[in-house]
């Protein structure tokens, strides 16, 4: 008995020991949990004190701006002297477009991008062959029975001031001599009596001769319309090429375009 008791009693001093460690802990978290719940509060407190309406901000930097200081003055920095050299080549050099429909079909699709360079325009004529992007003469809007809505159109030059331009049995003849013309689509359905281009224009049909609105329908094309001609298709991937193939390979004796002054744009 002796023994079962002293056993008891060892017992319950270590049940109590247990439990007062246990209210200890627990009395350590309330207090450790309450400490940090008021510094979150002090921390969100001296957060809100520190912080800037937008319209403080805004007034900050235009502040800054002014003195060519701050975030907006740093991006302005850069980015301006990049736009603006972009811009630059866009209006002067080279500028990108894409093809909206199928009058140049097969040499160029539907959504193909092309660049289309405004250089050579001011320094020398069209050539036979070259693919070129214009602003529409009056007899385009008045045959189309449209407003003037700053469309460009894209052709290819056949034929230039001072040539003799004629289609017979669905093929171009150019000053009497067939032209090989592996380019197009099909045979013209079309005929068109022997025209000579005056001086300062050019004739320019689609390559998909019977699903284009061109020179056969509107007549000539002043050469002060052209933009620029297209050099490079880039995009999609799997049709890039360049564009001035043909005009090269046409390249040879040109008409005297001594009296076509060159554009006046």
């Amino acid at each position: 008995n002796e023994a079962s008791v002293v056993e008891g009693g060892q017992g319950g001093s270590s049940d109590s020991s247990e439990v007062r460690k246990s209210a200890i802990l627990a009395e350590l978290a309330r207090a450790e949990g309450a400490e940090s719940d008021g510094a979150r509060r002090a921390d969100d407190a001296d957060a809100e004190e520190g912080a800037v309406s937008p319209q403080a901000w805004v007034r900050d930097e235009w502040a800054r701006l002014r003195r060519g200081e701050g975030e907006v003055a740093e991006f302005l920095k850069e980015f301006v002297p990049t736009f603006a050299f972009f811009l630059a080549i866009r209006i002067a050099l080279v500028e990108p477009r894409y093809i909206p429909s199928l009058s140049m079909y097969p040499t160029l699709d539907i959504n193909d991008q092309l660049a289309v360079e405004k250089v050579s325009k001011w320094n020398r004529p069209p050539r036979r062959g070259e693919i070129v992007v214009f602003d529409p003469p009056d007899a385009f809007w008045r045959l189309s029975q449209r407003e003037r809505d700053g469309e460009a159109l894209i052709k290819r030059v056949v034929a230039v001031g001072g040539d003799t331009v004629e289609v017979r049995g669905g093929r171009l003849y150019v000053n009497g001599q067939l032209q090989d013309e592996s380019y197009v689509n099909e045979r013209a359905a079309y005929e068109l009596p022997p025209l000579a281009v005056p001086p300062g224009s050019v004739f320019v049909l689609g390559d998909n001769r019977n699903q284009s609105f061109d020179s056969h329908y509107w007549g000539f094309l002043p050469q002060r319309n052209i933009i620029g001609h297209a050099v490079v298709s880039y995009w999609p991937p799997g049709r890039i090429k360049g564009l001035d193939g043909v005009a090269e390979r046409l390249a040879g004796p040109q008409p005297d375009q001594a009296s076509a002054p060159l554009l006046e744009r």
